[in-house]
């Protein structure tokens, strides 16, 4: 969203001197707004405001976190508003004059029941997720940020899977060895936590790796343009690959545009938050359980293209999953009355995959000395509590390419499976079997699709290449190319060594355009096609001079001595004439789509391809560029 660096999070909750533990949890005193809103910035000056008073101005807005593919509500986050009117620039500044006055502690459990009271008036919310950006230095004081939530948990009727609680960019635990530990004992205590605004500040590989977020939040900086920026692309993809081979879930934060949205929902980003979607509101009325503007972008999307689905939901086993709040005892029986299993799926009440739970690992302490007294000892509740014993598992959404699946499962072959997820939800297990047959269905589909004798792609993936193209917001370039003077040499040489002069050119162009944001076909015979997504023009234009030259180099090896020597082939012409013909060269013809600009009708592209054509012949390059 715009002003990303500004977003009035809820920096909450807070040191809990004031706050009563569960027991206690009548005692909290409600928070209530002061319906005039009065601004309070004119006292700022005369010394430090009393907390209640700060907090009788502020209010809480929600904006919706969605499912990618479908606008199901998977939470909403809570963000602060009305900081102006409390005498601050924006909630960065009111947390750290509190925190020099002394109060903070007071200000953010104050913030923290307000955001609380106003979720439990949303209808549903017993399955959507509430996100809470907690001040690291509140996370860092250890216990009494936990008694609060706890505490404010149980009044409002939530359970653990309700909470998101985010990790901000701005605080390094790793620097704070204590702050560290008070984390992640937040972590064991509410099972889940999501790295804010990664790429940014201090929410880096570091704090990945050490915290093994449940949901990853990309920064802004890196959803912006990501449609038209090559770099962008790839940095998202490898991040969402990451995340999900460790089972983590993919917000893409932040989405303004239409194309922002396809572009993150092409690279596998499992949420969705922006002004795309819906702009913060702090009227909960106005909330909704799924979101129209994210179907209506799932309508204009033209792209008509086959997926997966059908053919990965055909192998899905619906493998019943035990709850994450489950206690020990039950998982046992699960085992017990079903000797098969050597695993079950764990998820979180609200239906998000968390891992996997082994009986192994349960084996190793009913078999134990003193085992089974220490699993019903109530002082050692949280040490056995059945989030201790959770691995990761790989999580793919049902969406997903088969092939993306593939990579996930591969990075981690110690994985019995994926976990798959349908808007976020667990829907199902997909065992490697299932995977393997998956992937030979897949292949022979490709099998047909493929030229036969190049096994690039044929006609009718270069048509659903294009139609992505269509509807993508960065630059395209497509490369028609074909031989000059194929015919005379074929006629010379044969139907095999014309072969061969094809096979080497389908060689050079694999080769030559493996990398991302490259695509080849083989139209047929001697015409070839190359896609460049993303790509500058010059960039693109170099690369293909780099494979004529490549080409026409090599193929020179297919002709007989003296005709190299002689740089020519006498052959019959047309009209049965033996005349003299070059060597073999390629000619490309480059048609030149703009950022944003969208395909022209179908005859304006063919007849800008036919003029591109004409004017690569005769270039002494053999290169021709035309934009439409």
């Amino acid at each position: 969203m715009a002003g990303r660096t500004a977003k009035p999070s809820v920096r909450s909750a807070a040191h809990m001197d004031e706050l009563p533990g569960e027991a206690d949890m009548n005692n909290i005193t409600p928070v209530y707004l002061n319906p005039q809103r009065e601004s309070l910035a004119p006292e700022r000056h005369r010394g430090p405001l009393a907390h209640r008073d700060i907090v009788q101005v502020l209010d809480i807005a929600f904006q919706p976190i969605v499912d990618i593919h479908s606008g199901r509500v998977f939470g909403f986050e809570a963000l602060l508003r009305n900081v102006a009117a409390a005498g601050f620039t924006c909630p960065l500044d009111l947390f750290d004059s509190r925190a020099a006055a002394g109060d903070l502690p007071e200000v953010e459990s104050a913030i923290v029941q307000l955001a609380f009271e106003r979720f439990a008036r949303i209808p549903g919310r017993e399955n959507i997720k509430l996100f809470l950006n907690l001040d690291g230095r509140t996370i860092a004081a250890g216990e009494p940020i936990r008694s609060t939530l706890a505490a404010l948990k149980r009044r409002y009727g939530l359970s653990e899977a309700n909470l998101a609680i985010e990790v901000s960019e701005r605080y390094d635990f790793n620097a704070n060895p204590v702050g560290f530990r008070a984390l992640l004992d937040l972590r064991a205590e509410f099972g889940s936590l999501t790295l804010d605004d990664f790429g940014a500040g201090h929410a880096n590989l570091q704090m990945f790796y050490h915290v093994e977020p449940n949901i990853l939040k990309l920064d802004r900086f890196i959803i912006s343009s990501i449609g038209s920026d090559p770099k962008k692309t790839v940095f998202v993809q490898h991040i969402v690959k990451m995340a999900h081979l460790l089972g983590s879930l993919v917000v893409a934060e932040g989405v303004e545009t239409p194309q922002e949205y396809y572009a993150c929902r092409e690279l596998g980003c499992d949420l969705v938050q922006g002004y795309a979607v819906a702009r913060p509101t702090t009227d909960v009325n106005e909330l909704e359980l799924s979101y129209a503007s994210v179907v209506t972008l799932l309508a204009r999307d033209r792209r008509k293209k086959e997926t997966d689905l059908d053919l990965v939901t055909s192998q899905l086993e619906a493998l019943e999953p035990v709850h994450l709040d489950q206690d020990l005892d039950s998982v046992f029986e699960r085992f017990r009355e079903d000797p098969s299993r050597s695993f079950f799926p764990v998820i979180d009440r609200v239906g998000v995959p968390c891992g996997l739970i082994h009986e192994r690992d349960l084996k190793a302490i009913l078999y134990s000395k003193y085992g089974r007294d220490l699993l019903h000892n109530r002082h050692r509740r949280r040490q056995w509590a059945l989030r201790t014993f959770v691995r990761p598992c790989p999580v793919a959404d049902v969406n997903s390419s088969a092939e993306k699946i593939l990579e996930v499962f591969a990075s981690r072959p110690e994985a019995e499976g994926v976990l798959m997820a349908a808007e976020s939800r667990y829907t199902g297990f997909l065992h490697a079997r299932s995977l393997l047959r998956i992937i030979n269905e897949k292949n022979l589909q490709l099998a047909r699709d493929q030229n036969p004798l190049t096994k690039l792609a044929g006609n009718i993936l270069i048509q659903e290449y294009l139609a992505d193209a269509a509807e993508t917001s960065g630059p395209q370039h497509f490369a028609y190319l074909d031989f000059d003077f194929f015919k005379p040499f074929n006629d010379k040489y044969g139907f095999r060594t014309g072969d061969r002069a094809i096979l080497m050119c389908a060689g050079i162009l694999r080769s030559a355009f493996s990398r991302a944001g490259r695509f080849v076909g083989h139209v047929g015979g001697d015409d070839f096609f190359v896609g460049f997504s993303g790509i500058d023009g010059d960039e693109a234009i170099t690369e293909l001079r780099a494979v004529l030259e490549k080409f026409r180099s090599d193929v020179e090896s297919l002709y007989a001595p003296e005709d190299r020597r002689n740089g020519y082939i006498k052959a019959p012409s047309r009209s049965g004439k033996n005349q003299r013909f070059p060597l073999l060269t390629i000619s490309a013809a480059v048609i030149h789509k703009a950022a944003g600009r969208p395909l022209p009708p179908i005859d304006h592209v063919s007849a800008a391809i036919a003029e591109a054509k004409k004017a690569a012949k005769l270039s002494p390059e053999k290169i021709a560029r035309v934009d439409i």
